[in-house]
């Protein structure tokens, strides 16, 4: 059974054209896909939607031409309820586009970059770049990228330097945010165990989405939005340079990792990306320890020993495990 007769089906259900033996052909057909039968209710929410007043006539008499064998002699419906009733199915299956003109949609090709550790540089179709930090995925569309948006989604930390396309706006999905931009560069940074999501804006203008709010960041900017409180609590602050002139967000692009007054558990954190590792903490005070610094080129045994000449506590390396003691 072909995917063109499914979305018939479905057409002359919604448009209520379907007789009792193709209604059972359909139920039946629906049982053996619960893929089509899960696209079922998504395409009666697009059926009840108003309709524009005038239809491309081009466009009508192609699907009617391709729709009207199908159908039973009598309507007891205008034509153009039953060929949007068949669009509709036909545009939830991923046959057509649910638009005017109607046509063949391209079946996606889903293009993923990722780093488990260390970075790596991403050139993008449109010539854009992606550094990828530490266990983070990129993800888009091949077939779609550069059509009419630039639209990726990431999980994890990547600074973006975009490449400008007037009309072509580069949009990012990151945890709870959408990022809109046309050209500029910026660091995001959105892992999944994160209390928040991070953007740092360098140079440009961004927009940036969340819930019913949208934020513009200007240049040296940071943006916060924490993940399980109400989005209404984000913050937006101004940036300072460090003593190099850098900002301390994207020093990771330089193979160094700052921290400044964070906690251990914080800073735990980010060496947990860094190194590739998992910290145990013996207890909650300990967690609570605050360092200063800056990580370059360090091991792991060389920088807990450089933290341990501000605070005392103890470590044990295991693998991929390092344990904190008092």
């Amino acid at each position: 059974m072909s995917n063109d007769r499914i979305w018939i089906l479905l057409g002359k259900q919604f448009s209520g054209e379907i007789s009792s033996a193709e209604s059972a052909e359909l139920e039946n057909l629906l049982k053996q896909d619960p893929g089509v039968a899960a696209s079922r209710e998504f395409a009666a929410n697009i059926w009840q939607t108003p309709i524009r007043e005038t239809a491309d006539a081009e466009c009508e008499n192609r699907i009617w031409t391709a729709v009207q064998p199908q159908l039973p002699p009598r309507r007891h419906r205008p034509v153009i309820r039953v060929l949007l009733a068949t669009a509709a199915a036909a545009a939830v299956s991923g046959l057509i586009w649910l638009g005017w003109p109607l046509q063949r949609s391209t079946t996606p090709v889903l293009q993923q970059h990722s780093v488990a550790a260390g970075k790596s540089k991403v050139t993008l179709p449109d010539g854009s770049i992606a550094w990828l930090n530490s266990n983070t995925q990129l993800q888009y569309d091949e077939n779609s990228f550069g059509k009419q948006y630039r639209e990726i989604r990431l999980t994890g930390e990547a600074f973006f330097d975009i490449a400008k396309s007037e009309g072509t706006p580069f949009i990012i999905h990151a945890g709870k945010i959408k990022i809109h931009v046309l050209g500029t560069a910026f660091n995001v940074k959105a892992y999944t165990d994160d209390s928040a999501v991070y953007t740092t804006l360098v140079r440009g203008k961004i927009a940036v989405s969340f819930q019913n709010k949208t934020v513009v960041l200007q240049p040296e900017e940071k943006l916060t939005v924490p993940v399980t409180q109400p989005a209404t609590d984000f913050q937006q602050t101004h940036l300072d340079k460090d003593s190099s002139g850098q900002l301390p967000e994207i020093s990771w692009l330089n193979d160094k990792l700052i921290f400044d007054n964070d906690a251990f558990s914080t800073l735990a954190n980010k060496m947990s990306k860094w190194y590739g590792v998992t910290f145990h903490f013996e207890s909650p005070a300990l967690q609570q320890l605050r360092f200063s610094g800056i990580i370059d080129t360090e091991s792991i045994d060389e920088a807990l020993k450089m933290l341990q000449l501000s605070k005392p506590f103890h470590f044990q390396i295991s693998g991929k495990d390092i344990y904190i003691r008092n």
